[in-house]
């Protein structure tokens, strides 16, 4: 995806915050809010909420999903009062059956608010902000058109939020196989495995009983007011949107909530070619993100890299120093003993003793992948700041 046309839909979404702050400045209001803002917003849409709900958007970046798209819009279409729900889907001009699908779920649900806006940039975080600047609701929820949410998803989202004690909610991820294969099935069980992918919490449904504040979460829900806050996504990482938009919210005090009252399931990659690509972005985009904000950094974000590292620095140091070559044999023993631990573990759970064999390839791919992707990313040339960013400066010091 091509960064410099995300910039221009963020130059366009970023203007438009400025003339709506203006015309406030001209009518004495702008000066209030940001005094108040956090402490009498809260408290103007609460005081309504006797009359009616909150009204929310529901925005979906989409590319070519029409694997998918359909069944997300039919369990999202009656988990809210339609009087005050829409649906955005925001298209990156898909050339697949996709809009068809779109189409035809409006036309058959003419009483739910569907609405399909194009993004020719086809990127995500420019998708974001098309969509929630056209949204109508208070409260935002982001979805993804890759993942199916629970029944109750939208209306626990409100009911979190309508609490006023976080600025962010979003729900831990069922994560499932995206085909009918043995390779699809270890991809899935790799990618929710803290072997796999470390702490991140939002991954480990298994492991969650209660709500718990984390440092991200995958499809946050948020007010819209928040969104002006913040500036919007950052159209400069095309990956790592979500968890820039939470860190920067924690940077100004907000709280973000992981809560299991609710799921989405989440297809993940059915090969491991695709499974290599995705990672691939991943870490490069994270790379990204770590040189913007030091200090968001997790250990779980450096594992993959300092292996990668580590087997590189032994391997080209054991052409002439025979003790590294020690070292080098030492970490792979050491990492494929883990991985086969892991891999009988997981294998016994599902009962498919076939994926012992394959789910160290799979952990070796994520592990490679991402960390290398990660380390290549901290050569590349900085990334530019937005220019929300570039007149805010560093929100917090970060």
């Amino acid at each position: 995806m091509d960064g410099n046309l995300s910039r221009s839909t963020h130059e366009f979404v970023s203007s438009d915050l400025e003339e709506d702050m203006e015309g406030a400045i001209q009518n004495d209001r702008w000066e209030d809010l940001r005094e108040d803002n956090a402490a009498q917003a809260p408290q103007k849409l609460f005081a309504t909420i006797d009359a009616a709900p909150p009204f929310v958007s529901v925005v979906i970046p989409c590319y070519n999903e029409e694997r998918f798209i359909g069944e997300v819009l039919e369990n999202l279409a009656k988990q809210y009062d339609s009087r005050y729900y829409e649906i955005i889907i925001v298209d990156g001009m898909s050339d697949d059956c996709t809009r068809e699908i779109v189409a035809k779920f409006k036309s058959s649900h003419p009483d739910i608010k569907i609405r399909l806006i194009d993004n020719h940039a086809r990127n995500i975080p420019v998708a974001l902000n098309i969509g929630i600047k056209a949204a109508r609701g208070d409260i935002i929820v982001r979805l993804d058109a890759h993942s199916i949410a629970s029944n109750n998803y939208i209306r626990r989202c409100v009911e979190v939020l309508q609490r006023g004690d976080v600025a962010i909610v979003g729900m831990p991820w069922c994560i499932r196989a995206g085909a009918e294969t043995l390779t699809a099935q270890a991809i899935a069980l790799a990618v929710s495995h803290p072997f796999g992918i470390g702490d991140a919490k939002y991954r480990l449904i298994d492991s969650l009983c209660s709500e718990q504040i984390v440092d991200t979460v995958p499809f946050g829900a948020f007010r819209k007011e928040l969104w002006y806050e913040l500036g919007g996504f950052n159209e400069d990482l095309l990956t790592n949107e979500d968890y820039d938009f939470n860190y920067r919210a924690r940077l100004r005090g907000g709280r973000v909530l992981l809560d299991p009252a609710a799921h989405c399931d989440y297809f993940a990659r059915a090969t491991i070619k695709d499974l290599a690509r995705q990672y691939a972005r991943y870490g490069s985009w994270k790379a990204q993100m770590i040189k913007r904000h030091p200090r968001s950094l997790r250990w779980r974000h450096i594992i993959a890299p300092l292996f990668v590292a580590y087997m590189i620095i032994t391997l080209v140091s054991g052409l002439f120093w025979s003790p590294a070559q020690v070292g080098l044999l030492f970490a792979i023993g050491l990492y494929v003993l883990l991985a086969l631990l892991c891999a009988v573990s997981l294998s016994r759970k599902v009962n498919e003793f076939r994926l012992v064999f394959l789910l160290p390839i799979i952990f070796f791919v994520l592990h490679f992948v991402w960390g290398g992707s990660f380390l290549l990313g901290l050569f590349r040339r900085p990334c530019r700041l937005s220019a929300t960013e570039r007149s805010r400066k560093d929100i917090g010091g970060s």
